[in-house]
């Protein structure tokens, strides 16, 4: 039995509570809720200061058992309806409210509550009519008049939507939604640059009002001006330092703008002003995400889905982080609970194909294939083609889609290729996803005729950009990855698509991409039937690999002044399988004094570091026979490779890049051969630079080869002597060679589509 109390509890957490300190209100309330202080008062204002700290799944039983003890007030199940429209569960919500609406038909918030469900659904006109019974109730309240803004652009009521929105700025000059709505009223009314100036013009009669720079910041992120939009920001957030939308929104805009170290205390503070707000929550994982703290993002990502449930976005980032961290079994159960969910769609779908191929068991090519044509059944068929001159040896405009047109994998494999491109055949328009300012990406726009900044435009508007520049030939180099477009393959911008490098990872399973882009390593005779592309096959190696200028000079073996083997495997954990983890043991436990290099950059990460070190003594490596280093700058890394003998390439997802870079570096690859197109990667470098014997074709005679190798110090040291020259003068690095094979290959493509091709 519980002692009975003074009553004093009751009043003393609700005072917390009111006086801000919700933290502090719980216990309190707990207390007098346990001992029958404030009837049904006290478990109500016990869930609402359990939501005010985000602890949503806490707060329920809170408020059921408010709702039972007052049965005739409406905010028990108004609050229960806002957790599940917070986890996701809008029928629960809508149910919710309605319940609410029944105890108290003027319930104000309630009202507003059902608007927005209707509204998310595309009942407008319902949606509308609640908001105009709810303003009519209370007149005053400013976001009701947000609302109807909102509701006015649904409508296309444009000029409904600027009076309210300047309205709601009246009242409140730091609203960042009603600036929001505003700046796409007023784009939509006037187009960008008048809009600009209407902006410009109310805030000339109110300097201070900091929504107006927030309207300015929407008007110049819809023209692709980040630079000013983040600028924009800057002031509106020196305007109202205590307005935590527009402070959120500068960190936002900040973590778009690759600046996590800035973005993140704000993301921060955001979050802790606004605990209900998953979104927050999701982009500062994604802020942890890109300065390489995985672990820290993981906890986030679990802390956010213990609050606001499964929903798919948390579990899609959940996936990405566990492949991170190589823990690919929890990252596929997590992509495939997304999948599952009735509102994953078709992110949760391509998510699933971000993280299968690094399976040990299911990354295999047939299941690519299929989980490739889940995504296009969910698209949709593939558009009928622009219509362009079927004129078979016309000059071709082929346009580059990519986030990766600098230094970045896909600019280290393809750049020397599309340089060797034959100018008079072959004009280069470039779509690039993600602004890029360093030297290669400087190549890249001198070989381009056009350079279109697209990263800011929907499927639908980036489609119509290239076909209305006559785009012939669409060279897709992000598949499934960051900044990946499927959808705008299945709008068929291009008569002719073909997938190339950048998570090439097994067929897209699109109808819209013809073909692959591949050679006769990747995809021997017998494999066209795991794709759904058809197999463009060039002579030699798909990629042409551009060496680093200024690279470090090739370092001695290590071996022979350590008496030691070091093997070293520089790709990231997400490629680093238990299979893997256990095949290094076994070589590990095989070669005496030897010792394994893991460096990459999540391995920064005191907390990654010491998940991986819990797991490496179930796969039979001692922890003191394992180096575990984080990223460095690229030529650091380079030099990094002076003191790895062997390379270890893991599987079934082998290294791509990471392969090249090694043999530059005059370390040779031991590697192993699977059927998808990411597990083949290693063995079509090998293979072109006269080394597929360093090519197993299974997981012992992975470890053998390894093994033997490594007791073979003489042969080794000859053979890193000479790897570089050896790499240079391949059909790796031959760009003229691999220039004369793509240009014969698109050309084919295009013949195809004329009908006038012959075999290549």
């Amino acid at each position: 039995m519980r002692p009975p109390t003074d009553g004093s509890l009751w009043p003393a957490g609700l005072a917390a509570l009111a006086g801000g300190a919700p933290a502090a209100a719980v216990p309190l309330l707990e207390e007098a809720a346990a001992a029958g202080e404030g009837g049904g008062l006290a478990p109500l204002n016990l869930g609402l200061a359990l939501m005010q700290l985000g602890r949503l799944a806490e707060a329920v039983p809170a408020l059921e058992a408010a709702a039972d003890a007052l049965p005739g007030h409406a905010e028990p199940p108004f609050r229960l309806g806002t957790i599940a429209g917070l986890r996701g569960d809008a029928t629960r919500a809508e149910a919710c409210f309605h319940a609410a609406l029944a105890r108290d038909p003027r319930h104000v918030p309630a009202l507003a509550a059902l608007a927005s469900i209707e509204e998310e659904s595309g009942r407008i006109e319902s949606a509308a009519a609640r908001i105009a019974c709810a303003r009519r109730l209370d007149p005053a309240e400013p976001e009701l008049e947000v609302a109807a803004a909102r509701l006015a652009l649904r409508r296309d009521d444009l000029a409904a939507a600027i009076e309210s929105a300047g309205a709601v700025l009246a009242q409140r000059p730091a609203h960042a939604g009603a600036a929001r709505l505003l700046a796409r009223a007023l784009l939509r009314r006037d187009g960008p640059e008048a809009a600009l100036l209407d902006v410009a013009t109310r805030a000339a009669v109110d300097p201070s009002a900091a929504g107006l720079a927030v309207a300015a910041a929407e008007l110049h992120g819809a023209a692709g001006r980040n630079a000013a939009a983040l600028a924009e920001l800057r002031v509106a957030a020196m305007l109202a330092p205590d307005a935590a939308e527009i402070q959120a929104a500068l960190g936002l805009a900040l973590a778009d703008a690759g600046r996590g170290q800035e973005a993140e205390p704000l993301l921060r503070a955001a979050v802790a002003a606004c605990p209900g707000d998953l979104d927050l929550r999701n982009r500062l994982a994604t802020v942890l995400w890109k300065s390489h703290r995985v672990s820290a993002m993981l906890e986030l990502l679990e802390e956010a889905i213990r609050a606001f449930g499964p929903q798919p976005i948390l579990l899609m980032n959940q996936a990405l982080a566990l492949n991170a961290l190589g823990e690919q079994q929890a990252a596929l159960v997590a992509a495939e609970a997304a999948v599952a969910h009735p509102a994953g769609g078709t992110q949760a779908l391509m998510n699933r194909m971000a993280v299968l191929p690094y399976h040990p068991e299911r990354g295999h090519a047939a299941a690519l294939l299929a989980a490739g044509r889940a995504v296009a059944a969910r698209l949709g068929p593939a558009a009928p083609p622009p219509a362009r001159p079927r004129d078979p040896d016309r000059r071709l405009r082929v346009g580059l889609l990519s986030g990766g047109l600098g230094q970045h994998p896909v600019g280290w494999l393809t750049l020397a290729g599309l340089e060797a491109l034959p100018e008079a055949e072959f004009e280069l328009v470039a779509y690039s996803l993600k602004p890029r300012g360093d030297a290669m990406a400087g190549r890249f726009r001198a070989r381009c005729a056009a350079w279109r900044d697209a990263g800011h435009l929907d499927d639908a508007a980036l489609a119509a950009m290239m076909a209305a520049d006559g785009i012939d030939i669409l060279l897709d180099l992000g598949g499934y990855g960051d900044g990946g477009r499927p959808g705008l393959l299945q709008r068929k911008p291009a008569p002719v698509q073909v997938k190339w490098v950048g998570m090439q990872t097994g067929s897209m399973g699109l109808d819209g991409l013809d073909w692959m882009l591949t050679d006769h390593w990747e995809t021997p005779a017998g494999f066209d039937r795991h794709y759904a592309e058809r197999l463009l096959r060039l002579p030699d190696g798909y990629v042409c690999y551009a060496p680093p200028p200024g690279a470090p000079p090739v370092a001695p073996l290590p071996a022979l002044a350590s008496g030691q083997v070091s093997f070293g495997c520089f790709n990231n954990l997400a490629k680093v399988t238990p299979a893997v983890l256990r095949a290094w043991g076994r070589i590990i436990a095989a070669v005496p004094h030897s010792r394994l290099v893991l460096r990459t950059h999540a391995l920064g990460e005191a907390a990654t570091r010491d998940r991986l070190r819990a797991r490496l003594p179930d796969h039979g490596l001692p922890a003191d026979r394992v180096v575990l280093q984080g990223g460095v700058p690229h030529q650091a890394l380079l030099a990094a490779y002076g003191g790895i003998d062997i390379a270890l390439d893991p599987f079934p997802y082998a290294g791509g890049l990471t392969v090249c870079e090694a043999l530059w570096m005059g370390v040779p690859v031991v590697a192993l051969a699977g059927d998808s197109f990411c597990a083949r990667h290693a063995l079509s470098h090998l293979a072109n630079i006269g080394l597929a014997d360093w090519v197993a074709a299974s997981e012992a005679d992975y470890v053998t080869l390894a093994i033997a190798r490594a007791r073979d110090l003489p042969r080794l040291a000859a053979l890193r002597t000479g790897l570089r020259a050896r790499v240079a003068a391949s059909p790796l690095c031959d760009a003229p060679r691999f220039g004369r094979s793509l240009a014969a290959a698109l050309r084919h493509a295009w013949r195809d589509w004329c009908g006038t091709a012959t075999p290549l």
